[in-house]
């Protein structure tokens, strides 16, 4: 900003004149905030009046609740709600007009407090520090200013040279260098001090300090002499070089970036699968291979402010690939398409899916009921019988046949073997998810029976055409009378052929309200496709125009007309046969719909569904065990969020036993959990790495803190366990806190005899599984070696009546080495055995 001191006393005025202190308390939420309007009370303190201190950029969140620009679907998370019109932080109300109380509340509050010269009260006051801080320095009393145009406590820390968090403190120290002549002015001086304080070189030991003194991180665990990992309050991680001479930063990707590049030096871009420091796994398992990130080189603490600020408010969908739907009852999701949850065994992997799942399909449901297990489950099991959830586990003999298609041998009518295509689980689901809520207002079944039926031939006759106008269906022999009356005796009916006779069955009694018609144009051609409406009736007298012998009728809605699109793709290169009505078995109603969409083929009615159609969740349990090439094939690009049905970049393919088109909608999610143990990230298939998000679930050792048996703490055991192992062999094989979870939740569960059943029976056998029966190393994860007298150690040599020299002598006993361990059972009946894996004596 260049105004001059006058005309920013100017600005100042018009803000005062336009929003004075004892009109805030009638201020509505409109005139607080609303998109598009530049007379609001935000737009006035953000942009009208930055040349009096600027809190431009970041989130809008920043005040506290705001109108929204940007009308697109978001999902309320424990922090931001939404509505279709405003954002708004949860800490403030359930809904937008009672966060608005609250703010309104506080800002007068703050500025009342400004006015009056109380700065030790605005500090209290619960709202964004940018935001109230703006508000206190415009309606301080101007005849005995206390406030200065700097809103930043970094910027005020650094006038200083202080590490002081109270910014009314430290602006009373700064105002006490005010000469009394004009106070714009002098903050506009002291301004130009500090960015010349901040524009000095940035080593990485002074980002170290200054991140874990911002008050907006924290440390991940203990800093290596490589990295440092923080997590943001707003949750992206972060990564400090600390062996880097320049002070080096690892991010996750985002719109931040846009925000602050031009400040940043040497920005690197790393796509999911592009190799970066090993170290990052360990210390920001976010940024770890497997995620987009980058890396920047933040040249002076000036920069490192603004970029903290951007990355601590970047939106968390900047993170991975996120679809925005909105479901039959109009709950919003937004979750990533593909996720995948990684972990060593017994960190709740698969425990969390019904929490992920239930995130798409109904989080109302589960931030209503997040502590009620019993609850969820309940709901989750509903959905699975609903058949909106599909659960499946990857082994090593689980190929493409089981999962997409593949083909089954079968005994026809004639016991003829013959071999049909069947679908596989993902295709199932992909077929669902396309249809359930594809034209919703039309009345078709969850799984329609598709027919073929012939309405006076294949030309377009008068007769077809009234039909197809007047949403019905009809075929003839109209002499049998009334197929709901009895029509044995009948001769007219006793004289038609068992074809014909079968003909007539199926059309007034075999298919179905919600059943699909196919009216063909040709023997090759469809030409057009309806959805049965209602039962079958008799018509005495046909219309003018319909031939006089089609009396028999069915209600249909008609989707799609004047198609002339054959049927040979769909139905194995095979024409329609001469019968008139028939049930066609070759083809589903989901394959139906992705030719159509294949083809370009619009209903008559615009099909305005997709709003409409729910998200299916596929699971897929121990994904890495499987042959991820093997098992996906084709389909491993499909999967992608911009190449499902409706993006612009959408793919479709022919499947290789039906030949059929194939594609996957976008409402269609992929839940994988993966055991670290079993292969790491950098063993995965990279291609799967390249269209999944992957999210971490490392032990919680935290989650059984205090939770204690005779004493012991558990979660202090887990966690010490935990250490040696990542020693000896890395994270990905350590103890997940599931196997002890049930102490905490069941206290019964806190015994001896409890903790003795779980180290028998999951923590032993996982570790000689992990050490290949190395038992020598295994009792030093137990620190058998350091058992003291009278202590049972787990893992011991076998006794005195066993050893070498009894069993083989004196000279040749001299000779060996030992090598045999056995479980020592009465360790895990005494106390003093666990607590010695603490190194905690008796």
């Amino acid at each position: 900003m260049n105004e001059s001191i006058t005309e920013r006393m100017a600005i100042w005025d018009a803000f005062l004149a336009r929003w004075p202190l004892d009109s805030l308390i009638n201020m509505s939420l409109g005139e607080y905030s609303q998109a598009g309007n530049q007379d609001n009370f935000c737009y006035w303190l953000e942009a009208k009046t930055g040349s009096l201190g600027s809190i431009w950029g970041g989130s809008s969140f920043k005040f506290g609740v705001f109108s929204r620009d940007n009308k697109s679907p978001k999902v309320n998370d424990s922090t931001r709600c939404y509505s279709s019109d405003y954002g708004w932080l949860a800490k403030y109300g359930n809904s937008a007009e009672t966060a608005y109380d609250q703010v309104k509340s506080k800002l007068i509050q703050v500025a009342q407090a400004a006015h009056a010269g109380n700065l030790a009260l605005i500090d209290q006051v619960d709202l964004g520090p940018a935001l109230k801080w703006k508000i206190a320095f415009l309606y301080q009393d101007r005849d005995k200013p206390c406030i200065l145009p700097i809103y930043k406590t970094e910027y005020l820390q650094a006038a200083l040279g202080s590490s002081e968090k109270k910014v009314s403190i430290l602006q009373q120290e700064l105002v006490k260098g005010f000469d009394g002549k004009n106070f714009l002015e002098y903050g506009i001086a002291l301004w130009d001090v500090i960015q010349e304080k901040l524009s000095t070189e940035l080593t990485p030991e002074d980002a170290q300090q200054f991140l874990e003194n911002s008050g907006k991180f924290s440390q991940i665990k203990t800093p290596t002499l490589k990295i440092a990992g923080y997590q943001s309050n707003d949750g992206p991680q972060l990564a400090l070089a600390l062996d880097n001479k320049r002070t080096t930063l690892y991010l996750s990707a985002g719109s931040w970036l846009d925000e602050v590049k031009s400040e940043l030096l040497d920005i690197v871009t790393y796509s999911p699968d592009k190799s970066r420091s090993s170290n990052l796994s360990a210390n920001a398992p976010d940024l770890a291979i497997g995620n987009a990130i980058v890396k920047v080189v933040v040249p002076t603490k000036a920069a490192l402010i603004a970029l903290c600020d951007a990355y601590d408010n970047s939106d968390p969908a900047d993170k991975a690939p996120i679809s925005i739907k909105i479901d039959a009852v109009g709950a919003i999701t937004m979750q990533p398409l593909n996720q995948i949850l990684y972990g060593p065994p017994g960190t709740g992997k698969t425990h969390a899916t019904i929490d992920e799942a239930l995130k798409i399909l109904d989080p109302d449901f589960l931030n209503q009921h997040l502590d009620e297990r019993e609850l969820l489950k309940k709901r989750f099991d509903e959905l699975v019988k609903e058949k909106l959830i599909r659960f499946v586990t990857f082994h090593q003999s689980f190929s493409y046949e089981d999962f997409v298609e593949g083909l089954r041998a079968l005994t026809n009518d004639d016991k003829q073997l013959e071999y049909q295509v069947e679908p596989g689980i993902f295709k199932r689901l992909c077929d669902d998810a396309r249809t359930h809520g594809a034209q919703p207002d039309a009345g078709i079944r969850s799984t329609p029976r598709i027919w073929k039926i012939s309405i006076d031939g294949t030309a377009q006759t008068p007769t077809q055409k009234y039909c197809l106008e007047h949403g019905e269906a009809r075929i003839g022999w109209g002499e049998t009378g009334d197929l709901n009356q009895a029509v044995e005796n009948n001769p007219y009916y006793n004289n038609l052929g068992s074809g014909d006779r079968g003909t007539l069955r199926y059309f007034a009694e075999e298919v179905a309200s919600g059943d699909i018609l196919l009216c063909i144009h040709s023997a090759e051609n469809i030409g057009a496709i309806g959805v049965v409406t209602g039962n079958y009736r008799y018509e005495q007298t046909p219309p003018a125009g319909v031939r006089d012998d089609y009396k028999h009728v069915r209600p249909v809605k008609w989707l799609y007309r004047n198609l002339q699109l054959s049927i040979l793709p769909l139905n194995d290169d095979k024409q329609f046969t001469l019968k008139t009505v028939y049930m066609m078995e070759r083809f589903s109603w989901g394959d139906l719909l992705a030719y159509l969409q294949k083809s370009g083929v619009h209903p008559v009615e615009p099909n305005k569904s997709g709003e409409k159609r729910k998200p299916h969740v596929l699971i897929i349990d121990e994904i890495n065990r499987g042959n991820i090439s093997r098992i996906f094939g084709e389909l491993i690009t499909l999967i992608e969020p911009s190449k499902r049905e409706g993006a612009n970049e959408a793919l479709s393919v022919d499947l290789p036993y039906s030949k059929r088109p194939f594609s996957v909608p976008d409402n269609v999610y992929l839940i994988g959990t993966m055991n670290t143990a079993d292969r790491s990230l950098a063993g995965l298939d990279i291609a799967l790495r390249r269209r999944f998000t992957f999210r971490e679930m490392p032990p919680r050792p935290d989650l059984l803190n205090n939770v204690e048996v005779d004493g012991l703490d558990i979660g202090q055991l887990l966690s010490v366990m935990n250490h040696r192992i990542e020693v000896m062999l890395d994270r990905d094989h350590c103890l997940g806190h599931a196997y002890f979870i049930e102490m905490k939740t069941q206290e019964e569960k806190r015994t001896l005899n409890h903790l003795a059943f779980i180290f028998r029976h999951n923590i032993l056998p996982l570790l000689q599984e992990y050490f290949f029966e190395d038992w020598e190393r295994i009792r030093w994860v137990l620190n058998d070696h350091n058992c003291q007298s009278g202590i049972e150690p787990f893992i011991r040599q076998p006794g005195q009546d066993r050893n070498l020299e009894k069993l083989f002598g004196a000279t040749v006993a001299t000779s060996l080495r030992d090598a045999r361990w056995e479980i020592n059972e009465k360790a895990f009946d005494s106390i003093n055995s666990y607590r010695n894996i603490l190194g905690i004596g008796t």
